[in-house]
């Protein structure tokens, strides 16, 4: 029951971390392409240029990385050292996932996301815009995806975490990230 149960907890956090990595990235990407596309062909064909608009590309280009990292982590196409982790054994590859995860991904992520709360929350607070006198109002919009994203990583993260100690214990089949099943 207790297996269950965890199970179906794992599945509803990584979709829950799918949704809110998916559904984002569904509108910031089209919309990216469509500003970048107009500040170029304006820039280069009527000579115009916006400070606005130039903002607004990386914003949503740091929106979409930060919609998308957890996402990216559940199906296993970040970056990795394929070269080593390809020869491991699956226990081998579960334990240094499990690892990982507890040295290095757990603590980068609190750091980011306490301090990129207070940092987003300053914004907000302070009423920060664009230190370009053009410029985009509400620097805090862009400055809360950082740990947005940071703790939706983590949310992903903790799964895989959850399903390789599974593994390491017998009650999974394979170690996690799973790629194609997220």
């Amino acid at each position: 029951m207790a297996t269950l149960r965890s199970h179906g907890l794992l599945g509803a956090a990584e979709k829950a971390v799918a949704w809110a990595c998916i559904v984002p990235s569904l509108i910031m990407l089209p919309l990216l392409i469509a500003v970048s596309v107009f500040d170029i062909v304006g820039r280069q064909f009527y000579n115009t240029g916006s400070t606005r608009l130039q903002e607004l590309e990386w914003h949503l280009f740091l929106g979409l990385v930060m919609a998308s990292i957890g996402y990216a982590y559940l199906r296993d196409v970040h970056v990795r050292i394929d070269v080593v982790r390809d020869r491991l054994s699956d226990r081998a590859k579960a334990a240094i996932e499990a690892a990982g995860y507890l040295m290095a991904l757990v603590p980068f992520c609190l750091v980011v996301i306490v301090y990129g709360s207070d940092l987003a929350w300053m914004s907000f607070s302070s009423g920060e815009s664009s230190r370009a006198a053009l410029g985009l109002p509400m620097r805090w919009i862009i400055k809360s995806t950082l740990p947005l994203g940071t703790f939706l990583l983590l949310l992903a993260g903790t799964s895989v975490f959850v399903r390789n100690v599974r593994f390491l214990l017998g009650h999974e089949g394979r170690p996690a990230p799973r790629g194609e099943e997220a």
